[in-house]
């Protein structure tokens, strides 16, 4: 068993005093303090988040994806899918839900829209398995600008569908376009020739619904929340985190880590596609931002908007703060913890109650070390 030795609490302390000598000459540079935070004022508020559960069977991968808008009412949109080709699992997955909470806050009819996360993060996302090869090789088999159009075209209604599902309370199915008859109609009507790589139109496709998603949240006022951020507004080209110098600065200003604001302009440097200019909101896209702390001794989260963070708009978040966080973004995330819970009893249920002759394709990778 490891001992904490000499040497080694040592070479801690040295690594903790050279971050706060860094910490306190990078705060002595910045011009910006703490705004004490305003008087709550009153404002219709929900908060999105999502969760999703994964089960790797031996012939397929079944999954879920749970997303729960928590305001004046609660919406949900739960989905239980497999999903093919097999390749980029976890990745296309956490699309997937990120596809389902923006479509869902983009029916809300809140002033304000809270999403967990960052909106930088959700802008500069390209897949990294959408490679120049795979692009290249899908424009020798298809018209991939006429598959996109055509694709698009048809995202419209379909969102119009989801839309009165959601309002309806009946979002229960899997909402993903790429997964309906209508893209195998797109993806055959569209090829140059007999050939086609439906497994990668298909997975390019994912992609645009989860932008088109995206382009319709951008319509509200949304704000996303991150809970934590290693970024470097005030900090560049340095290895010390804003958060560190934040605390600092306000332990400098006010004797103690006391609730309060700072606004700041993110750097945007989007890497997006060619296609992304379909998508007008996403492709003009400014982005707004503040450092907030809602509580005394609480942590700092970072707010991202694509409109200014105005010290109006923080009067009216912190009418919903409790415990130093939002309290429409706790329910959010306890609401759609549970509805994943439920769904996967729902899988095991449908597990046991197929044909023996499928269960060959059924098996569990892990059953022989948790038996």
């Amino acid at each position: 068993m490891w001992r904490l030795s000499d040497e080694l609490l040592r070479e801690f302390e040295r690594t903790l005093e050279e971050s706060y000598l860094s910490v306190v000459n990078i705060a002595r540079a910045i011009k910006q303090r703490w705004k004490e935070l305003p008087e709550p004022v009153r404002c219709r508020i929900c908060g999105v988040d999502g969760s999703r559960g994964i089960e790797r069977l031996s012939g397929l991968v079944f999954y879920i994806v749970s997303a729960a808008s928590v305001g004046e009412d609660i919406r949900e949109m739960h989905e239980v899918t497999t999903l093919k080709p097999h390749m980029h699992i976890e990745e296309r997955i956490r699309l997937h839900m990120h596809t389902s909470e923006y479509r869902l806050g983009s029916v809300a009819d809140e002033e304000i829209v809270l999403m967990d996360g960052t909106l930088r993060g959700a802008i500069i996302r390209p897949p990294a398995y959408l490679t120049k090869d795979v692009y290249n090789a899908l424009s020798k088999l298809y018209d991939l600008e006429g598959v996109i159009e055509d694709f698009i075209e048809v995202l419209e209604e379909w969102y119009k569908e989801i839309t009165e599902d959601v309002k309806a309370g009946m979002a229960r199915k899997n909402y993903l376009l790429t997964r309906s008859e209508y893209f195998d109609r797109i993806e055959a009507g569209c090829r140059k020739g007999d050939n086609g790589d439906r497994d990668n139109l298909m997975i390019l496709m994912e992609y645009i619904e989860y932008l088109h998603a995206l382009d319709k949240l951008l319509q509200k006022d949304a704000i996303f929340v991150a809970k934590s951020f290693y970024t470097s507004e005030f900090t560049a080209n340095s290895s010390i985190t804003d958060s560190a110098v934040l605390d600092y600065l306000a332990r400098e200003q006010f004797g103690e880590e006391k609730a309060g604001f700072i606004q700041f302009k993110p750097n945007l440097q989007k890497s997006l596609p060619w296609y992304a200019k379909k998508f007008k909101r996403l492709d003009k896209a400014e982005i707004y931002g503040a450092f907030v702390r809602f509580a005394d001794s609480g942590s700092i989260y970072m707010l991202e908007s694509t409109k200014p963070i105005e010290e109006d708009t923080i009067a009216k978040l912190c009418n919903y703060e409790a415990d130093g966080y939002l309290i429409p973004l706790i329910h959010a995330h306890r609401h759609a913890e549970i509805k994943r819970r439920e769904l996967k009893t729902i899988i095991s249920a449908m597990l046991s109650a197929t044909d023996p002759k499928y269960a060959f394709l059924l098996k569990r990778g892990r059953d022989v070390l948790e038996g």
